[in-house]
């Protein structure tokens, strides 16, 4: 039988920074679709201009939003492998078209998209959303990222407006080793079904560090820290609410949380 390691030589989970390189190869190829229409002129900046184009809300993090009125965006380059509608064909297309900032685009002919980050203030007016969510995105960033992005999530959304954070639960990891109540196994086979690497470690204390240590992470939260940064980005802690999975204020908005991560997730939502 063929060791897992044999498909991944020089893997070394131990090593998180020398995992870097490949995980930005692996997110590069994530970062594709099939045709990429950039549209002309400025970004919408307001609710009249987003509304005429059907957008209603903002998904971070999604290169393609499952929401039909949401604007998916993200800090890496999207990339495209084929010509948009309305351009000649080109015998050799080469990488195909690629995202730049600044600009709005349309995603195989049924989404729109734009390239922005989230450490820098937002281009839109104020009150110019219903809605904001965003899955798995602010283990990310920084504490004081993490703050400024809220507080330009909260600027920009509409009184009544709902913004849904999904994150792993600090709590559930911690129970989890504390106790050896099964989670950190079946975590640890969940991530092995991704084919990111051979399968991780089995110890527990590997299990738990790595949420710190790999993917990029830079603040892992629980309930409590999130309430924390949702309150100093201005939300007062009568408007955060604890949910579970797919329960929320707007159903389209929670029916964008993914099942494959509930059993690391916590879910939480602050209205304006």
């Amino acid at each position: 039988m063929t060791e897992p390691n044999d498909r991944f030589p020089g893997w070394d989970w131990d090593d998180p920074k020398g995992l870097d390189t490949r995980l930005e190869a692996f997110s590069a190829q994530v970062a594709t679709c099939d045709t990429l229409e950039a549209r002309p002129g400025a970004l919408p900046r307001d609710h009249a201009e987003l509304r005429e184009l059907g957008i209603t809300g903002i998904e971070f993090a999604a290169f393609r939003t499952a929401h039909p009125e949401g604007l998916g965006t993200d800090l890496a380059t999207l990339r495209g492998s084929a010509p948009g509608p309305g351009t000649d064909p080109d015998p050799d297309p080469g990488p195909g078209t690629a995202t730049e900032p600044g600009t709005l685009y349309r995603v195989d002919g049924d989404r729109w998209f734009t390239q922005l980050d989230i450490a820098r203030p937002l281009p839109f007016a104020d009150a110019s959303v219903d809605w904001v969510y965003a899955e798995h995105l602010i283990e990310h960033v920084t504490l004081p990222v993490a703050v400024g992005w809220l507080r330009e999530a909260r600027r920009i959304l509409r009184p009544g407006g709902v913004l849904r954070l999904t994150t792993p639960d600090l709590a559930r990891y911690l129970v989890g080793y504390a106790t050896g109540d099964g989670f950190l196994a079946k975590h640890r086979r969940r991530l092995t079904t991704l084919g990111f690497g051979p399968p991780m470690p089995a110890r527990p204390a590997f299990l738990v560090n790595q949420i710190f240590r790999h993917y990029g992470h830079q603040w892992i939260y629980d309930l409590d820290e999130l309430r924390h940064v949702l309150t100093r980005a201005g939300f007062g802690p009568e408007q955060i609410r604890h949910c579970a999975y797919r329960q929320g204020l707007r159903s389209d908005v929670a029916d964008l949380d993914t099942a494959f991560r509930t059993d690391e997730t916590v879910y939480v939502e602050a209205d304006r």
